[in-house]
């Protein structure tokens, strides 16, 4: 039997999708949005290309948890924060000491930020090396459980 041509192999799993499934779809909740762009990574790895984007769900549907944010570095200074990745877009300014309702990717990608704490190791032929031990975090986000 003879081999398909990759345009024959592309044209055939375009013709084998639903029109309108994708198009279909509600983006009214975080988890629709997480549903949506699981499916269209499947969809894009079948056809070997991009067609159907992911997208990013809007900041108001996130769940959110109430922190109180300081720096450690410069405790007076206000930072911006932007993450755009493929579940956000997140641009703000944060000022140390103010109380803020941050999404949780938000608060996890605050809370991997840190300078690198190196030092000698011992390895087990007698010989030394430098590695990475600990990180020090350059923010502190601490949760607010009232009001």
């Amino acid at each position: 039997m003879a081999r398909l041509k990759k345009k024959d192999i592309f044209e055939q799993a375009v013709n084998n999708l639903p029109s309108n499934e994708m198009a279909d779809m509600p983006l009214t909740t975080y988890g629709e949005y997480q549903a949506y762009n699981l499916r269209a990574r499947a969809l894009n790895k079948d056809l070997g290309l991009c067609r159907y984007p992911c997208q990013q769900c809007p900041e108001e549907l996130h769940p959110t948890q109430r922190v109180i944010f300081n720096r450690k570095d410069q405790p007076m200074n206000p930072i911006k924060v932007y993450l755009s990745n493929d579940k956000i877009h997140y641009e703000r300014e944060l000022v140390p000491g103010q109380r803020y309702d941050l999404p949780h990717c938000v608060i996890e990608h605050l809370s991997e930020r840190g300078t690198a704490v190196w030092d000698w190791v011992d390895l087990p032929d007698g010989s030394k090396v430098t590695k990475k031990v600990s990180m020090d975090p350059r923010f502190n986000l601490r949760t607010v459980f009232g009001e």
